[in-house]
């Protein structure tokens, strides 16, 4: 057996009995060619193959890294973060990483049905499963019904519990848009990855029971660990 496919099954070996996890990453080439006494290129070789059958993850400036398990995350007209993860058994939280008074632009304002320049509280979060950054999001909500939203997500951690503070025991999607792009050094900063590693951005309005918004909010998802799923609606139609 060459020496490439020696490294490649032992390699693969340690990811299948779980002593490298995903997520993990793995020692730099010279100390690789070191343990296996072969040269870089043969170890080069090696984890390019690795990568190619989605074992490992080469991020350029940063490392190889074991690939990271997809988290199916369910889209319907009720999506919850907290609620995707822990139905599979995943431990879910969320951070607070910014909060301030801004006024709507013009899309966000026509989106949540204000006048133009009407204010927002907008509020910048991290969602994380099992320590895994997964998501990046702004949200904003309307002011002066939604005045000091921040200090209860900041308390309580879910945007469903301070929503259902603030009087709003349900809500739903009126629109979800997704597209896939390239993050910004924000972004990827936030999601732990670099910059050339594509995201998908889920762009959601949320109305209550009586079709009032709620809030605006463009999550930013690490690509290579959400596998977004489109759940119908309850008359068969898919969710948009």
């Amino acid at each position: 057996m060459t020496l490439w496919r020696q490294i490649v099954d032992s390699l693969r070996a340690d990811i299948e009995a779980g002593r490298l996890k995903p997520g993990d990453q793995l020692p730099i080439e010279p100390e690789l060619a070191e343990r296996f006494k072969v040269n870089r290129h043969t170890v080069r070789r090696a984890l390019a193959v690795l990568a190619e059958r989605g074992l490992l993850e080469i991020e350029q400036g940063r490392g190889t890294f074991v690939r990271q398990t997809t988290i199916p995350y369910m889209l319907g007209r009720r999506t919850r973060f907290s609620a995707n993860l822990h139905a599979q058994g995943r431990g879910p939280s969320h951070q607070l990483l910014t909060a301030r008074e801004d006024i709507a632009s013009s899309h966000v304002a026509a989106e949540l049905d204000l006048p133009e320049g009407a204010p927002v509280v907008c509020i910048e979060t991290l969602s994380v499963a099992d320590g895994t950054p997964i998501s990046y999001g702004v949200h904003e909500f309307p002011l002066p019904r939604f005045a000091g939203f921040d200090e209860a997500y900041r308390r309580l951690g879910s945007l469903t519990d301070a929503l259902l503070e603030f009087g709003v025991a349900d809500y739903t999607r009126r629109v979800t848009r997704l597209i896939a792009r390239m993050p910004t050094e924000k972004e990827a900063l936030h999601l732990a990855q670099s910059t050339s590693q594509p995201v998908l951005q889920s762009e959601a309005v949320n109305v209550d029971a009586e079709g009032r918004p709620t809030h605006h909010s463009v999550a930013v998802f690490a690509g290579d660990r959400v596998q977004m799923i489109v759940q119908p609606d309850e008359d068969g139609a898919p969710h948009r």
